[in-house]
């Protein structure tokens, strides 16, 4: 029996599963597919998923990844004739196809997009997972779902017959269309999709024959991009009829030809597939003891790259939450906080991806509104506004502290230790999974009301880069997903009630000293 089974080997349930485990739960992932897909789904990772991940110690093998990403970016820049070093950077952030969010009026203490392709992602943490033990079931096609008050069933179709297993927690990160949800019946309210969208990766016969970006034409949209030579149109003509099946090279140099009015010369097309703009989300992400997360909790429009950073920090939420309750050590409440928490997420992700769609479509009376609003996001407060809502850095919680900070989730940010002055980051000391208390004024007061959670709270005491964005801050608690759940404000005089409150609230009760 495990303790929690995680339906989905992708991005977003390998990612719980490794939060799980570090906690110290037993996983068991089961996932349809043979082999991990090798579509590129996500071109590269967000903010704030990147910042959950180096929490967790992949910050070298994300950078790695990068690097390597950028240097076939630069290649295939230098084999298209007036190809830049702008355009071998990779893809510009954009809201409905207009690239001109300039992330440095928003981005701050290294915050940034990086470019690491799905694929790639989910090789870096299927090697996590098998470090850490956790097993992984594929071709395990889940047909069953039943749970009781004491744990959840769930029965998949193997290619050696109907197998089961029994956890405590089902967690459903199985995409758009998850036997999960549908099986438990959640409700998965929405609006209908209006578009096709098609991709591939492609070869033209002339190289020079497209620029990259986005090309609004007489029929819609025609994107594309070089890193691996994507290409994807999107037609305002309704759904395609099966999202499933397979996209032909001849389909997609016709759609390329209705959209932009002109033949595009594709020679060859691989992971050809199609999308759509349904955005639907569950109406709760928990019914009993069966959760969701990622795609399986809401889908939408791939507009802006903001899917898979979602995805990352609902498990990032969940994980801790998930682990305390199964070891025992949950305070009342605490996994219903993860709904209360990422469900406004969600139904915001939503909004604005519809609101993209409404601007690119090819009438003219959205062709006034796209132009219009292009103009606006050429006022530095707009552009900021957008690429802060696309990057997911307004999120605050509201867990009912007015300080600004409270409900935010930190940035990776410097820290040097008191001990030495060497120089570190805020992500070298959370690779547990633990909550932590910063000590950075030397109140050494704070770290003694807190010794009664040293079995789920570390403490780190340094000092606050000079100017940084702590200057005016004591000392904090963050959860384990990074999220701030108390301050101490700089000189103000410290109350143990306050912090121990924070505490129990989230860690539960002390340990009997």
């Amino acid at each position: 029996m495990a303790d929690v089974v995680v339906v989905g080997a992708g991005p977003v349930g390998l990612m719980l599963a490794c939060e799980l485990r570090t906690a110290g739960v037993f996983v068991v992932v089961l996932d349809r597919l043979a082999r991990p897909d090798p579509a590129i789904r996500a071109g590269s990772v967000g903010p704030l998923a990147v910042e959950a991940l180096e929490r967790r110690g992949f910050a070298k093998e994300l950078l790695a990844t990068e690097q390597d990403t950028l240097e076939r970016y630069a290649a295939m820049a230098a084999a298209v004739p007036g190809g830049t070093d702008e355009e071998a950077a990779g893809p510009k952030e954009h809201f409905a196809g207009l690239d001109k969010i300039d992330s440095s009026r928003y981005e701050g203490a290294g915050r940034r997009r990086m470019r690491v392709e799905q694929p790639a992602l989910v090789e870096i943490l299927l090697r996590r997972t098998e470090e850490l033990g956790v097993e992984v079931r594929r071709a395990h096609d889940v047909v069953e779902v039943r749970q009781d008050s004491d744990g959840v069933v769930v029965t998949a179709e193997t290619p050696s017959g109907r197998r089961a297993v029994r956890g405590q927690y089902v967690v459903g990160c199985d995409g758009g269309d998850s036997m999960v949800r549908r099986l438990t019946g959640f409700g998965f309210a929405g609006t209908p999709a209006t578009v096709t969208g098609r991709r591939g990766v492609v070869e033209l016969a002339d190289p020079s024959a497209l620029s990259p970006g986005f090309q609004y034409g007489p029929g819609g949209v025609l994107v594309y991009g070089l890193g691996v030579n994507r290409l994807a149109t999107l037609e305002f003509d309704g759904p395609p009829e099966d999202t499933d099946g397979p996209l032909t090279t001849a389909e997609l140099r016709e759609s390329a030809r209705r959209v932009s009015g002109a033949d595009v010369p594709i020679t060859a097309m691989t992971a050809g597939g199609y999308f759509t703009d349904h955005a639907h989300q569950a109406s709760t992400y928990r019914m009993g003891r069966v959760l969701l997360a990622g795609d399986a909790a809401h889908v939408h429009a791939p507009f802006g790259g903001q899917g898979l950073n979602v995805g990352v920090v609902d498990a990032a939420n969940l994980g801790w939450k998930l682990a305390a309750e199964v070891l025992g050590h949950a305070p009342p409440g605490l996994l219903d906080t993860y709904c209360a928490e990422r469900h406004p997420v969600g139904a915001r992700l939503l909004q604005n991806t519809r609101a993209q769609t409404a601007l690119m479509r090819p009438d003219p009376h959205s062709t006034a509104l796209r132009e219009l609003f292009s103009d606006l996001m050429d006022l530095p407060e707009v552009d900021r506004f957008l690429g802060r809502m696309l990057a997911g850095f307004d999120i605050r919680y509201e867990l009912g502290d007015r300080d600004p900070l409270v409900g935010t989730l930190l940035p990776n940010l410097p820290l040097m230790t008191r001990s030495d002055g060497s120089g570190g980051t805020l992500a070298d000391v959370t690779h547990t999974a633990r909550g932590l208390l910063i000590d950075l004024g030397e109140r050494s007061e704070v770290g003694g009301a807190a010794t009664g959670w040293a079995d789920r709270v570390d403490l780190a005491t340094a000092r606050r880069e000079p100017d940084g964005d702590l200057d005016d801050v004591d000392a904090l608690l963050s959860r384990p997903d990074g999220c701030v759940a108390w301050v101490l404000r700089k000189g103000s005089p410290f109350d143990p009630g306050g912090l121990t409150a924070a505490l129990e609230r989230w860690f539960g009760a002390p340990l009997d000293l």
